[in-house]
Parts: structure tokens; sequence; C-alpha cells
């Protein structure tokens, strides 16, 4: 992933969790482990739609986490990151190796985030970030699941098993497929089922 795109998952995700205010840029340039002019970078097309506020004094303020969370779901290339595309089997055999560290995203982790039972859809391409280099070559061509690098802020930071909530979003919403489509709305409605003002939150 390109390190403007982690500045906004990291905020994003932190949005989700209902953490808005950050004192400056370089505390986001830490959370992100990126450059603080990186991080200035990717704020200016949230700073432009709205998403982001500058605050008069310091700071910043994550004003719409949905249009923060769109912002990032329609930036992401999948095919971008992708080591691997392969068959079921192949890659269960690969996270059985208990050496590989992984993580799991699109409907897999949806799932997950929305309670853990499966009502939405059949569950489609699935998708699994690891930290290992892969070779396409060492796998049968397939489009059962594909296998994406895992950036070092998700190595250090998703250890559940699944992706971060924005980063699941994210990657379904840049999936093809009616499955992918479906389980993108279902945690849209389950994230943004009430209007969601700053004004109210603050009130």
């Amino acid at each position: 992933m390109k390190n403007v795109e982690i500045v906004w998952r990291t905020l994003a995700d932190a949005a989700l969790d209902d953490r808005r205010e950050w004192a400056s840029i370089g505390a986001i340039a830490d959370a992100a482990s990126v450059a603080p002019s990186t991080t200035h970078q990717a704020l200016g097309r949230l700073l432009d739609i709205g998403a982001v506020r500058a605050n008069s004094r310091r700071g910043y303020t994550v004003v719409s986490p949905e249009k923060l969370l769109e912002a990032f779901a329609a930036h992401r290339n999948l095919r971008a990151d992708t080591m691997v595309s392969t068959t079921l089997p192949a890659t269960q055999e690969l996270l059985d190796d208990m050496a590989v560290d992984y993580a799991l995203s699109g409907s897999t982790a949806a799932i997950h985030y929305l309670g853990g039972r499966n009502t939405v859809a059949d569950l489609g391409r699935r998708i699994v970030y690891t930290p290992r280099t892969l070779s396409q070559n060492a796998f049968p061509v397939g489009d059962e699941v594909i296998i994406l690098t895992e950036d070092p802020v998700a190595a250090r930071t998703w250890r559940s098993g699944y992706a971060s909530l924005a980063q699941t979003y994210a990657d379904l919403w840049a999936s093809p497929g009616w499955q992918a489509a479906e389980f993108t709305r279902a945690l849209k409605a389950q994230l943004f089922a009430d209007a969601d003002w700053e004004q109210r939150a603050r009130a």
C-alpha cells in the first residue's frame, strides 16, 4: 500500500473506534509510521472534501468518518498489492504452516465484524494478507483467493487474525462481484446506521 493510503487507513480506523481528535501532523505521522511530509500530503485531499478539519489553534479533527472511509475505499487498488492469485486448497496449505503470519480480509473479515455469523452472501473471492514475500510461481493459478502484501504497520497492529475494519471495507469496495457488494453494503449499514454529525457527537 502507498503511504498516503496508510495514513487514510490509520485515521479511518481510529475514527471508527471513536478517536477523531489528533494533536498534530506529527501525531498522525507517528501512528501511521510515515513521514510528516507524506501525512501533510494525505491530509490535503481529506481537507478538500470536508472529511477532516484543521483546528484553529492546533491539530486536526475527523469530521466525517463516512467520507474518510469512502475516500480510502475509492483509492484502494488491490491489484497493485497482490502477490498471488490462487485456489482455496493451496491457500489453506499455506495458512496451515504455523510459521506464516497472516490476516484475513474481505468477506471473511466482514463476517467477523458483523458479529461472527454470515447472513449476507456467499463468501466469493477471499483475501489474505501476509508480510512474507511470495511468488505466483509457487502456487497454482486460480481466482478463489488473492494473497496480498501486508505493510509493516498492518503487520504490527492486526493482531486478531483479521485486517482492520477500515481495510476490510476498502478491500470489499475495491473487489468485483455481487458478494463483495453485499458485504460492503452490510458493513456500511452497521457503521453508519445513524446520521453522524460532529455537532451531534460533541453535544
